[in-house]
């Protein structure tokens, strides 16, 4: 008797942090999944999938491509039952320097996304399949001097929330929108005199575990059925100061 077919999910920009965290989510909960990554980030990504094919062989295979930039249908576009939109830029920008820059943000996390579930759309129709895109709580209340990310994040949550209309029924797409996992690596926006000011604005007075962060995706992804066009906040209760 043949095996039964177990269903496959893409994640993007995974090969460390938050989106590692969903892949590794997702293969313990017995599913395949494609680890995307961009060259820069392959020595990483090849250690998690080495990882995690020797628990379970064959369960996670690699895709490099840059997203920012045109890229032919992916192998597994005919065969995939979801996609987590995680890839991110996060790099310092303003007003006088924003044509450097708005072009790339865009591409990681808008254009390159739209691209990918445009190439497996007839797949995720086929299997009734599912959408998370990973926002940003501060949508509303911007961080000072991320000008072009701000931009490039809302338009995909935008975006989702279109395509959560185009969708339907067929497929689900949602937005999990996190608070503060880790702080970002050179980020003046997280020096430590502003980590203990946000970590003083959680009511949990924590940072979150990025194993949180993908047990909020994976329920959106597989489990939440009847929900689609949703944000999920999650966030230790940050959002609470921060909407207005």
């Amino acid at each position: 008797m043949d095996n039964p077919r177990v269903n496959q999910y893409v994640v993007t920009g995974a090969a460390r942090r938050g989106g590692a965290a969903i892949v590794r989510s997702l293969h313990d909960a017995g599913y395949r999944v494609i680890l995307h990554c961009r060259a820069s980030s392959q020595v990483e990504a090849d250690s998690l999938c080495h990882t995690l094919n020797a628990q379970r062989p064959d369960s996670v295979q690699l895709w490099v491509e840059d997203l920012c930039n045109p890229f032919p249908p992916p192998f597994f576009c005919a065969d995939i039952d979801g996609i987590v939109a995680n890839a991110s830029d996060f790099s310092p920008t303003h007003l006088d320097n924003y044509e450097e820059h708005l072009e790339r943000d865009l591409g990681s996390h808008l254009y390159g996304h739209l691209r990918l579930i445009r190439q497996c759309r007839d797949s995720l129709v086929k299997r009734q399949g599912a959408i998370v895109a990973i926002g940003d709580i501060h949508f509303h209340r911007p961080a000072s001097g991320y000008l072009t990310y701000h931009i490039a994040k809302n338009a995909l949550m935008a975006a989702m929330q279109a395509l959560a209309v185009e969708l339907a029924p067929q497929v689900r797409v949602n937005t999990v929108l996190p608070g503060h996992f880790d702080w970002p690596h050179k980020s003046r926006a997280f020096a430590e005199e502003n980590q203990q000011r946000i970590l003083q604005a959680v009511p949990l007075k924590r940072l979150g575990q990025f194993d949180e962060l993908a047990c909020a995706v994976r329920f959106l992804l597989c489990e939440a059925t009847f929900t689609t066009g949703s944000f999920l906040t999650v966030d230790g209760g940050l959002s609470l100061h921060i909407e207005g």
